[in-house]
């Protein structure tokens, strides 16, 4: 059973985070005043998210995965939820956590743990109870990089060390059992270098020195192509850039690589099912702004 004190304390660090105004690319916090519903987004890597203040519910491959304060979600890469964040009643806010262990971070596990995994039990489990070891460890993280903010580096190395934890505990089958890097995910990363660039086809196949049709053989073998992969990828960053920012919606449109606030509001929607202007305005408090750690957003 989690501790009342270190929930209360990783809450005032998250709020005061935000305060501070820190970023950054591998912990999210999300907050609402009123009930977000998010459809069809991409894991693109593997994630452990929670709720501190309301309910957090998560719809993948059919199943219902919902959690409250002192429950997490193990999500593997690779899969396309519903999300959806829903206020404490009386409050009329929620308040929850994402971290993303990305290829980097699972790279740095790997080269210092890969000989132990034969010791822990992997079995994938997509919820669980979360320990007072986790909470805590990220309550000091984020009141550590108030004083002294971390780089990209050192946030992984944290997670790391949230990653072991979660092995011992048997709880991390989710995060590492989907390892592997495919070609989707390699050519989502070109893509993610420049997401307003015209791409081509032929592009991708001289940086992977790949024939085109090879290339759209093995994207069709993953079940995608390249145009819905482009605009997968534009998409996702937009919802990022939507609610982790106050960047006017023409903006992010323009760097997401649309021609138009309204194209790009158009297939927001389509994919989403609510708008950019409708998913800012569910964020009317302070406490409904996406907080991130790292005052630096580091590059890869």
């Amino acid at each position: 059973m989690t501790e009342h004190n270190i929930m209360s304390r990783l809450e005032k660090s998250m709020i005061t985070a935000f305060l501070s105004g820190q970023t950054s690319r591998v912990f999210w916090i999300n907050g609402c005043q009123q009930a977000q519903t998010i459809t069809r987004m991409d894991i693109s890597a593997p994630m452990l998210m929670f709720p501190i203040i309301g309910q957090k519910r998560i719809i993948a491959d059919r199943q219902t995965y919902g959690t409250q304060a002192g429950e997490v979600l193990l999500l593997p890469k690779g899969i396309r939820c519903d999300v959806e964040n829903i206020p404490e009643a009386g409050q009329s806010r929620f308040l929850g956590a994402s971290l993303v262990f990305d290829r980097q971070t699972l790279d740095l596990f790997d080269k210092a743990y890969s000989d132990r995994l034969k010791d822990w039990d992997l079995t994938p489990k997509w919820k669980a109870v979360g320990s007072n070891e986790v909470y805590s460890l990220i309550a000091d993280w984020i009141t550590h990089d108030q004083n002294y903010p971390a780089d990209l580096t050192q946030a992984r190395h944290r997670l790391v060390e949230i990653l072991l934890i979660l092995a011992r505990q048997g709880l991390a089958g989710n995060l590492l059992l989907s390892h592997s890097e495919t070609l989707s995910e390699r050519i989502t990363s070109h893509f993610k270098t420049d997401l307003s660039r015209d791409w081509s086809v032929k592009d991708l196949t001289k940086t992977l020195a790949m024939s085109e049709r090879t290339l759209r053989r093995r994207l069709q073998s993953e079940r995608t192509g390249f145009r819905e992969l482009l605009e997968d990828t534009r998409l996702n960053q937009g919802v990022e850039r939507v609610i982790s920012s106050d960047m006017p919606i023409g903006q992010i449109a323009f760097e997401c690589g649309y021609q138009s606030q309204s194209r790009f509001a158009e297939r927001f929607r389509l994919r989403f099912s609510m708008s950019p202007t409708e998913l800012r305005a569910t964020q009317k408090r302070p406490i409904a702004d996406l907080v991130s750690l790292d005052r630096h957003r580091a590059r890869n």
